[in-house]
């Protein structure tokens, strides 16, 4: 068998209910204690029903908050003796009584209930945690992509260098090729060549030698 749910008002009733009812008890469980050590036992008549919440009394009696309130309660209370001014003395009740009717709000101002948490905050804490949540997840990816141009620049960087390495490399080896060549062109000698290939080897001659004075 499921158990009956209970709203907010029913809850606090009860304990309203309870908080009366242990504070009764306790004032007469007090006086009762308080009249042990006393020369005149005044009697203290208690409510006639059985008093119900013997378990929640049982533990709240040795409490340090409950002990406190009580212990209060018991100084201020009990039977003082006043002396009249023709020498007979009277018994002045002192002790503080707990009206059922009065207000049981001025009992719990040490003890206020918890406001639950509203509709409203509860779902600013939850859409404050999803955009925080958020937040995170785009400053993590943010920070990648960053490291991923950081990495694509360096690439780039490290393969311009290695192009211009490539390109020196190819001129310089280009340049040596030529100078070979050149070198072995000016070493040759036309004592056969006649006519239209004298002049033309004179000629590529002639070019070799211009291009070595515009290189200096």
């Amino acid at each position: 068998m499921e158990s009956e749910t209970r709203n907010a008002d029913q809850i606090t009733s009860k304990r309203r209910d309870i908080w009366l009812k242990c504070t009764e008890f306790g004032g007469i469980y007090n006086n009762l204690l308080n009249k042990a050590a006393m020369d005149q036992f005044e009697k203290t008549t208690p409510t006639r029903k059985a008093f119900p919440y013997m378990k929640p009394w049982l533990k709240l009696k040795d409490t340090p908050k409950w002990k406190e309130q009580t212990e209060g309660t018991s100084q201020s209370s009990g039977s003082k003796r006043l002396r009249n001014p023709d020498g007979t003395s009277q018994q002045s009740d002192d002790r503080t009584h707990i009206d059922i009717n009065d207000d049981p709000k001025d009992l719990e101002n040490d003890q206020p209930l918890r406001r639950p948490v509203g509709r409203n905050k509860a779902k600013k804490a939850v859409s404050t945690s999803s955009n925080s949540s958020v937040m995170d997840m785009f400053d993590d990816k943010f920070d990648r992509y960053v490291q991923l141009q950081e990495m694509k620049a360096e690439v780039m960087t490290r393969m311009e260098q290695n192009m211009i390495e490539a390109q020196t490399s190819f001129q310089e080896a280009q340049e040596t090729l030529q100078t070979k060549t050149d070198m072995e062109i000016l070493k040759m000698k036309a004592d056969d060549l006649e006519g239209e290939d004298l002049e033309l080897f004179q000629a590529m001659k002639e070019s070799v030698r211009a291009r070595r004075r515009r290189r200096g």
